[in-house]
C-alpha cells in the first residue's frame, strides 16, 4: 500500500553529532579571554577530564545504548574543544607578556606598526567625515614591542588615510579610545607608509591590488549603481560604496551580497565543478581543481571571516563527496566551525563570522522543510518553475533572517521590516552578476575590452539590486526600533524559543511518512484542525504552541505601528507631538531647555514640557506667528515663565504679536544675532553648552512662512560639537535666497524640515546641508499631505527621519564614540 511513496518524500535525519562540539568550541573561544586567568588556565584540563569521565560512564552503562551515544558525543565535544582552549590561553599569555593587554585596558597612546585588513571606509558624523579601517598591529610602543598574538584594532582617522588600501603597512601614533570585544584606536598623527623603523618607500602593488584597482576603474564606466556595487558584488570590495548606498544595503538586509560569502563561493565553486566535469576530468582532478579554485578565489577577494567559512565548508564538502561519506551540510558546517576556531580562535569575535555561521545553520536546518511547507500554495496559481523558484528563495531568505536577527541586534538597534522581501527579489540576481563578473575580473588584464563589455552587461542586474535596496529603505517603517532593557531581552528569548520550536516541528514533519490512503473527513478545515489539536496534543506540545503564540503576539505588540515615542532621560533634543504643528526642545541643563515654537494647543505643549521635566526655559523662540507654531503659548506659560522670548513675523497685518498672547517683553527678531547659553557647571552629569545664531528673520516679507526665523544651534557636548538647523515654515524661494547669499552652513547634523516636510519647502536645504537626522513635526493623517514624498526621497536612506506622526513625542541623544557617531532614541 505504500509502494507509491518516493524515497525523496521522506527526508534524511539531521546529523547533529558534531553540533555540541562546535557549540562548545565557540563558547570556549568566546568566554576564555574574559575569564580570570587562573580560571582560563584550567579550562583545557577541565575539558580533557570531562571527556574522560564521559567515556568511563559510557563504558560502564553499555546496556543503555542511547545514553551511551550521548555520552560519546559529550566526550567528543570536550576533546575537540580542547585545542581551541589551549590556543586561546597561549594567545592570552602572549598578549600579557608583550604588555598589549595592559596597554589597551589603560587606553594608552603609542606608536603602532600595523597592516591594514581592509580598505578605509568613509563615514560622516557631527565632527565631520572620518575614515575607519581594521588593522593588525605587528609592533607597538617606543621600543616597537612585537605582538606575536592577535592584536586587531579599528582605526578612526582623517582624510589622509583615504588613499590607503588593504595590505598596506603603516606606522602612526594612536590612542586607544575604547576597549571591549573590539579595540578602537584614534589616529592622532599622520601615518607613514611601511613599518615603523623602516624608511618610507613605495610598496610594489600585489597582483590582487592591481586586479581590484583595474576592476574599480572599469566599473566606474558602467551605469547607475554599477560603479559602487560591482567591485563588492564580484570581489567583496566595498571601498567604492557611498555612505548612502552602504546604508541602503544594510537597512534592506542586502549587505551580505556585497561582502563575498557563502552565496558567492557556492556559485563560483558550482560553476567551476560544472566546467571541470563537462571536460570529463577524472574525479581526483576535479576535486583538486575545485579546491584550487576556492583557494584562488579567497586570495583574490581577501580573507574575510565569511569567505574563510564558506571556502573551508566547500573544501570539506568536496572531500566528503569524494570519499563517499555523508555530505550533509550541518555536520560539515559544524566541522568547519571547529576547524576555523581551532586555528584562529579570535574569529569568534568577528561579526561577519558569527552571521555567516548563523545564516548557514538557519538555511541548512529550516530552508528545506519551510520550502516543502509553502511550495504547494504557490503551485496553486504559478507554473512549477516559478513556484519552486519563489518558494525556495522565500524559504532561504526567511530562514537566514530568523537565524541572524538576534545577532544583528548586538550592533544595530532596529529591525529591517522588508529585508526578507528585498532578498527574495535581489538574491536570484546574484548569479547573473557573480559568474560573468568573475570572468570579467579574470580577463581584465589580458582582454580589457571583453571585460568592459561583460561589466556593462552585469551592471543591469547590479542596478536592479541597488534600486531594490534604496527603494526598500524609503518605504514606511523600513526600520523598526528594537526595545531596550528587559523587554528587548525577553523578546530575543521568545524569538529563539519560537524559532527553535517551529524548526523542530518542520523537521519532524518532513520525516513523517505520508499516509497510504487519504481520508476525506467531509468537515471544514478549521474543524479538522480542532479535532487534531484535541486528540493529538500533549501537555508538552500545548506549552510549545503557547510559546509560539506568545512570541508572535509580543512581536506584533512591540512593532505594531503606533506612536510609541518616548523621552530618553539623557536627551539633547525633544520633538513634541503637538499634532499638526511644531514644538521642539533643545536641552541646556538638568531641567532647562531652549524651546522652539509651541504647537497649536496649550494642553499638548504643557504635557510635553512636563514629560521632559522642564522647570526653566532659557529662550522661547516663536519662529513665526502662524497658529500651529504659537497657538500653544499659554500651555508653556502655565509651566514656567521663559527667561527670554523672541519671535519673527513679516508685514502681513493679519499676524500681530499682540493677538497671539505674547507678553510685551517679547522681542522681535529682525536680523542675525549670536548668543550663548552655558549651564555646564550646574550639570556634572550632562554638561552642555549652547551657541545659537539667528541666520535669517525676514521681517519685510508679506509671506509669514518666509518670515520664519532660521536658527543654527551648536551643541557642545562629549568633547565635540553637533549642529542643528531650525527652519520654521521657510518656503523654497526664501531658502534659495539664503543659499545664494551663503547664509546656510554646508553641513549640519540635524535638520528640522521646513513647513512640516511640505513640497513648497523644496529640497535645496536638504541637499545643501546633508543632515544625518531629520526632524518633522506633523500630525497623523493630516489633510495637507505632509510630509511630501519628494522631500522624503531627497532625504534618502542615509538620513534618520524622526516624525511625530509615526514616533509620537521622541527624543534625540547625541553620542560620540571612536567607532560610531549617531543620534539615538
Amino acid at each position: 500500500m505504500t509502494s507509491h511513496i518516493k524515497p525523496d518524500d521522506i527526508a534524511a535525519p539531521v546529523d547533529i553529532r558534531l553540533v555540541p562540539a562546535a557549540g562548545l568550541t565557540a563558547t570556549v573561544c568566546l568566554l576564555s579571554p574574559r575569564l580570570p586567568p587562573w580560571v582560563a588556565h584550567h579550562v583545557p584540563l577541565t575539558l580533557i577530564l570531562g571527556g574522560l569521565i564521559a567515556m568511563i560512564l559510557m563504558v560502564s552503562i553499555r546496556r543503555r545504548k542511547r545514553v551511551g551515544q550521548w555520552l560519546l558525543i559529550v566526550a567528543l565535544a570536550c576533546w575537540l574543544a580542547t585545542p581551541a582552549a589551549l590556543l586561546t590561553n597561549q594567545q592570552r599569555a602572549a598578549a600579557e607578556t608583550s604588555g598589549w593587554l595592559a596597554f589597551t585596558e589603560h587606553l594608552g597612546t603609542a606608536k603602532l606598526s600595523a597592516e591594514l585588513v581592509n580598505d578605509p571606509v568613509e563615514r560622516d558624523g557631527p565632527w565631520g567625515p572620518s575614515w575607519f579601517v581594521t588593522a593588525e598591529v605587528n609592533h607597538y610602543g617606543r621600543d616597537l614591542t612585537p605582538t606575536p598574538h592577535p592584536a586587531k584594532i579599528v582605526i578612526a582617522a582623517d582624510e589622509a588615510w583615504s588613499q590607503m588600501r588593504s595590505g598596506d603597512h603603516v606606522c602612526f601614533l594612536g590612542r586607544v579610545t575604547e576597549q571591549d570585544a573590539t579595540t578602537f584606536v584614534q589616529a592622532v598623527h599622520l601615518a607613514q607608509p611601511d613599518s615603523c623603523g623602516q624608511p618610507p618607500g613605495q610598496t610594489a602593488p600585489t597582483g590582487r591590488d592591481t586586479l581590484r584597482t583595474a576592476l574599480q576603474d572599469q566599473a566606474a564606466q558602467t551605469i547607475s549603481y554599477g560603479p559602487e556595487l560591482l567591485p563588492g558584488l564580484i570581489l567583496g570590495d566595498r571601498s567604492q560604496q557611498s555612505e548612502t548606498v552602504d546604508q541602503a544595503m544594510k537597512i534592506s538586509g542586502l549587505s551580505h551580497l556585497s561582502a563575498v560569502s557563502g552565496a558567492h563561493t557556492s556559485v563560483i565553486a558550482a560553476a567551476a565543478t560544472l566546467l571541470f566535469r563537462s571536460l570529463r576530468f577524472p574525479r581526483p582532478i576535479v576535486i583538486v581543481a575545485f579546491i584550487g579554485t576556492l583557494v584562488l578565489f579567497v586570495h583574490i577577494v581577501g580573507t574575510q571571516p565569511s569567505v574563510l567559512r564558506a571556502a573551508t565548508m566547500g573544501a570539506i564538502g568536496a572531500w566528503a563527496v569524494f570519499s563517499g561519506r555523508s555530505s550533509q551540510a550541518l555536520p560539515i558546517l559544524a566541522l568547519t566551525t571547529i576547524a576555523l576556531l581551532t586555528l584562529t580562535p579570535e574569529l569568534i569575535h568577528e561579526v561577519g563570522f558569527q552571521l555567516s555561521v548563523a545564516a548557514t545553520a538557519g538555511i541548512v536546518l529550516a530552508a528545506q522543510p519551510l520550502d516543502r511547507l509553502i511550495r504547494p500554495y504557490f503551485e496553486k496559481f504559478l507554473p512549477d518553475f516559478w513556484a519552486s523558484l519563489i518558494s525556495s528563495s522565500l524559504a532561504i531568505s526567511t530562514a537566514a533572517q530568523l537565524a541572524c536577527q538576534p545577532l544583528l541586534l548586538t550592533f544595530i538597534d532596529y529591525v529591517s521590516l522588508y529585508s526578507v522581501a528585498a532578498n527574495l527579489f535581489a538574491t536570484p540576481l546574484l548569479p547573473l552578476i557573480t559568474i560573468p563578473g568573475t570572468i570579467a575580473a579574470a580577463l581584465i588584464m589580458v582582454a580589457p575590452g571583453v571585460s568592459q563589455l561583460l561589466l556593462h552587461a552585469v551592471s543591469l542586474p547590479t542596478s536592479a539590486i541597488g534600486w531594490i535596496a534604496t527603494t526598500t529603505t524609503q518605504l514606511p517603517g523600513s526600520t523598526l526600533p528594537w526595545p531596550e532593557g528587559v523587554v528587548g531581552t525577553a523578546l530575543i528569548a521568545l524569538h529563539w524559543a519560537a524559532t527553535g520550536i517551529v524548526t523542530i516541528k518542520l523537521l519532524r514533519r518532513q520525516r513523517r511518512t505520508p499516509p497510504p490512503v487519504r481520508v476525506d473527513w467531509g468537515l471544514p478545515r478549521w474543524h479538522q484542525l480542532a479535532i487534531r489539536l484535541t486528540q493529538q496534543t500533549s501537555p508538552a506540545q500545548s506549552l510549545q504552541y503557547l510559546i509560539v503564540v506568545v512570541a508572535v503576539v509580543a512581536h506584533l505588540a512591540v512593532f505594531w505601528p503606533t506612536k510609541a515615542g518616548g523621552i530618553n532621560p539623557d536627551w539633547d533634543i525633544v520633538g513634541c507631538d503637538v499634532d499638526q504643528g511644531d514644538m521642539f526642545l533643545v536641552r541646556t541643563g538638568p531641567e532647562s531647555a531652549m524651546v522652539f515654537d509651541t504647537g497649536p494647543e496649550p494642553d499638548l505643549a504643557h504635557h510635553c514640557l512636563r514629560a521632559a521635566g522642564i522647570t526653566r526655559i532659557d529662550v522661547l523662540v516663536i519662529t513665526h506667528l502662524h497658529a500651529d507654531h504659537v497657538g500653544g503659548l499659554q500651555g508653556v506659560l502655565d509651566v514656567v515663565e521663559p527667561e527670554h522670548i523672541v519671535y519673527a513675523t513679516g508685514t502681513d497685518p493679519t499676524y500681530q504679536a499682540s493677538t497671539t498672547g505674547l507678553p510685551s517683553t517679547a522681542q522681535q527678531l529682525t536680523g542675525p544675532t549670536v548668543s550663548v547659553i552655558d549651564h555646564a557647571a550646574q550639570d556634572p552629569d550632562h554638561p552642555v553648552q549652547l551657541r545659537w545664531s539667528v541666520l535669517s528673520a525676514n521681517h519685510q516679507t508679506p509671506n509669514e512662512n518666509n518670515a520664519s526665523a532660521v536658527l543654527l544651534i551648536e551643541i557642545y557636548r562629549h568633547g565635540g560639537v553637533a549642529t542643528a538647523l531650525f527652519t520654521g515654515d521657510l518656503e523654497q524661494d526664501e531658502a534659495e535666497k539664503l543659499l545664494a547669499a551663503d547664509r546656510i552652513p554646508t553641513k549640519v547634523d540635524i535638520l528640522k524640515l521646513a513647513h512640516h516636510g511640505a513640497q513648497n519647502g523644496g529640497t535645496g536645504l536638504i541637499e545643501h546641508t546633508e543632515p544625518s537626522v531629520a526632524l518633522i513635526g506633523v500630525g497623523m493623517d493630516n489633510s495637507y499631505g505632509h510630509p511630501h514624498d519628494d522631500i522624503l526621497e531627497a532625504l534618502g536612506p542615509r538620513t534618520d527621519v524622526r516624525r511625530t506622526d509615526f514616533h509620537g513625542t521622541f527624543s534625540v541623544t547625541l553620542q560620540h564614540s571612536p567607532a560610531h557617531v549617531a543620534a539615538q532614541r
